[in-house]
């Protein structure tokens, strides 16, 4: 549900836009037959309801207009962004409160907010979700009892044809019903009269404008917090009766515009009913219907043709959404080649919608490192390209914007990250670019405070000299090397450091002699190459450089947020290859049994898994984690990282519903209640596979619910001193 309040905001917003504009049109149509402004409305209703529509360059949407200003996913972020499309705006909502050092001076770059910023917006988002229904459900309980106490002061009602109906205690004619509308009159009415109200309503029916205004009566309720909805309802529903009135007189003549008038006065029922359930002939601006009926007559037919085509045309450039145009970099000379870069100034937006682990949604940065890098990249960009389809849901877009001291120049960009291929489009024309680059220029958006000088020679050279380019660096960070000689429960530092100690020593180094060291600085930077294709797709990747008091004792490449598995040498080799040996071979030489592994090790794995449940009942983390494998709990160490962080110090246990980056393993998790436990399949000696129904109850449902549940529960037989642990859950 919290996903769906900002997707409401959004289209409210960009509805907000549209109302404006319709209120502006039945101005300029002020003197057309009102039943095309009502048909204007028609939008309005469409942009409420559907959040996505067609793309075309006559759209009158402003562009950005309609892009979320809070993406569904911010406020999980730990460093949420606003990006509304507003400069200043942007700014001010995302700037940190922390200073920047001179190093970052250079780079004018989004930099994240502090951690309760993440809590502050989540909770907000929640609360406003809260208000927003409890809104929702007052408009409806005040609709349905409205609709209630009318239907019982119509009991006493006299059926006199078909579905018309007469009411001593009624004081105005008016429609109700859904599938069965009836028209109910008030006694005293003479033949006349009546006549021109039963046509008035019979509009209404044949029009299905009861049903009309019980879909714009339950829009309403979902946007009741926008004033510019309610203004549009109202006006609305006085086109609607507006509209109706010149039907009556254009069928039964203008002679009856006085005594129609006249009616409409005298049966004015004094109050607007907003619940949607009633279509009153008196209800609504009776001072401005008056007038229209008394000022009605017919119109030209170029006029009425006139007015069609305009509200049609008007009407599909407001459905529309804004295409981005092609950026047309003026033309430079050779002299621009050559001439000096001070001046020079770099900015990259993110144009898609899904920001994913982005921190920012703009970067910007007057390096001229950077600005020369992108410039000639951008400019050697020459081989024509050929794609029908780059607004999909698998292509970033990018907006980049570069000048100097000769002008400014604009750029798009688009990465296909399913099929692995990037197009830059300038001069109106589309050109191949590499995906290294596409890359590059993403790397900006989800790296915050990024240092651009990279001072350490050291790093730069050792790296260098196995083929890598160190962009940036990410961050560094003061640590602490745990003892990776022998592995004993599970530590993330020691697991950590032991497993890509391994792939250090393909380079010959080695920091097992350094175990329990504290002085120890880790230096994360950005690569610039991609990871080597056997890792595909994983392409993104950072060089972990660990250092004793400034010297190298370790050298790795990370891919960062995906499984700890997927990291690999200098030299390109991963683990196996390096080792010569499998994790699991290599967990058994070098973890040892503690005492949870020794008393669990006596158990067959059904008990195993019982001792599992039992400890995530208590919130019993070191237990629950001494009953999974460690080859599990090293794979996901590095899962759902930021880059720039090493690993996770707290693990995510199966079925705990604590999603990405918890704040706490059992934040979430209420109880968790084991039902029953059976054996379903055995492929192998040391693996069984049993099915385990459970009852599980959690604060707030997620990816997975609370509730009586089966799971399929993957045990693995370790080693004979620590004995059966749970590898998976699945289904």
């Amino acid at each position: 549900m919290r996903e769906l309040f900002p997707t409401v905001l959004n289209m409210s917003l960009t509805a907000s836009y549209v109302i404006l504009c319709v209120m502006l049109m039945r101005l300029l149509l002020k003197k057309a037959p009102k039943v095309i402004s009502y048909a204007l409305w028609v939008v309005v209703a469409f942009r409420l309801v559907i959040p996505f529509s067609f793309e075309s360059m006559f759209s009158l949407i402003p562009w950005r207009t309609n892009i979320v200003p809070i993406q569904h996913e911010v406020i999980y972020y730990q460093s949420p962004q606003v990006n509304s499309g507003q400069d200043a705006l942007d700014s001010f909502v995302n700037k940190s409160p922390s200073a920047q050092s001179p190093f970052d001076s250079y780079v004018d770059a989004s930099v994240n907010m502090v951690e309760t910023s993440a809590n502050i917006l989540e909770n907000s988002m929640e609360i406003g979700t809260y208000i927003w229904l409890l809104g929702i459900m007052a408009l409806l309980i005040y609709s349905l009892t409205s609709f209630v106490k009318l239907k019982m002061q119509l009991k006493s009602a006299q059926l006199i044809e078909k579905n018309i109906y007469e009411a001593k205690n009624l004081k105005t004619p008016f429609v109700i019903g859904l599938i069965r509308p009836k028209i109910y009159l008030p006694v005293g009415l003479d033949d006349t009269e009546r006549s021109y109200i039963l046509l008035h309503e019979q509009t209404h029916i044949n029009r299905k404008d009861h049903i009309i205004k019980i879909l714009a009566f339950l829009i309403l309720s979902i946007h009741w917090f926008n004033p510019l909805v309610w203004i549009a309802f109202r006006l609305m529903n006085t086109d609607m009766e507006l509209s109706c009135d010149e039907r009556v007189l254009k069928q039964m003549g203008e002679n009856i515009k006085k005594p129609y008038a006249s009616s409409l006065l005298s049966l004015a029922t004094g109050r607007h009913i907003l619940n949607g359930s009633t279509l009153a002939f008196g209800e609504g601006n009776v001072k401005g219907r008056i007038k229209n009926v008394l000022n009605y007559k017919k119109l030209p037919y170029w006029v009425i043709a006139a007015s069609v085509v305009t509200v049609i045309v008007v009407g599909i450039a407001l459905v529309a959404n804004p295409k981005p145009g092609q950026s047309v970099q003026p033309q430079k000379d050779e002299d621009n080649l050559t001439k000096s870069l001070s001046g020079t100034r770099v900015q990259i937006e993110f144009l898609s919608d899904m920001i994913g682990f982005k921190s920012a949604g703009k970067f910007v940065t007057d390096d001229s490192k950077i600005f020369a890098f992108i410039d000639s990249t951008l400019r050697d960009s020459l081989t024509p390209a050929k794609e029908d389809d780059l607004e999909n849901n698998h292509t970033n877009h990018y907006a980049l914007k570069l000048s100097d001291g000769a002008g400014e120049y604009k750029y798009e960009l688009y990465y296909d990250t399913l099929y692995n291929k990037a197009y830059i489009a300038k001069d109106e024309g589309l050109y191949e670019a590499s995906t290294d680059f596409a890359r590059y220029i993403d790397s900006f958006l989800e790296n915050s405070n990024i240092n651009i000088y990279i001072d350490n020679a050291d790093a730069v050279a050792l790296f260098q000299k196995y083929g890598w380019t160190l962009d940036y660096q990410i961050g560094v960070m003061e640590n602490k090397l745990n003892n990776i000689k022998t592995l004993s429960g599970f530590n993330p530092n020691e697991y950590y450091f032991a497993y890509n100690n391994e792939l250090s020593k393909d380079i010959g180094l080695d920091m097992s002699e350094y175990s329990n060291d504290s002085n120890i600085d880790v230096e994360i930077y950005r690569i610039h190459e991609s990871m080597p294709k056997e890792f595909y797709p994983i392409q993104d990747c950072r060089g972990i450089v660990v250092k004793s008091r400034g010297k190298i004792i370790g050298a790795f490449i990370s891919a960062g947020r995906h499984s700890t598995f997927n990291a690999c040498s200098l030299k390109g080799n991963n683990f196996e290859k390096v080792t010569g040996q499998t994790i699991n071979q290599w967990l058994r030489k070098m973890a040892q049994p503690d005492d949870f592994d020794i008393s669990l090790s006596k158990l067959e794995p059904e008990q195993v898994i019982e001792e599992y449940f039992k400890a995530l009942n208590k919130k019993d983390a070191e237990a629950a984690k001494s009953c999974i494998s460690r080859k599990t709990l090293l794979d996901n160490l590095t899962s759902n990282i930021e880059n720039s962080e090493l690993f996770n110090e707290g693990l995510e246990l199966p079925l705990t519903g604590a999603g990405i980056r918890p704040k706490s393993t059992f934040e979430n998790l209420k109880t968790a209640k084991l039902l029953k436990v059976e054996l379903t399949n055995e492929p192998d000696e040391y693996t069984k596979i049993f099915t385990v129904t459970v009852e599980l109850k959690y604060n707030k449902d997620a990816v997975i619910s609370s509730g009586k549940q089966h799971w399929d529960c993957h045990m693995v037989y370790e080693t004979p001193q620590t004995g059966w642990k749970i590898e998976s859950f699945g289904h």
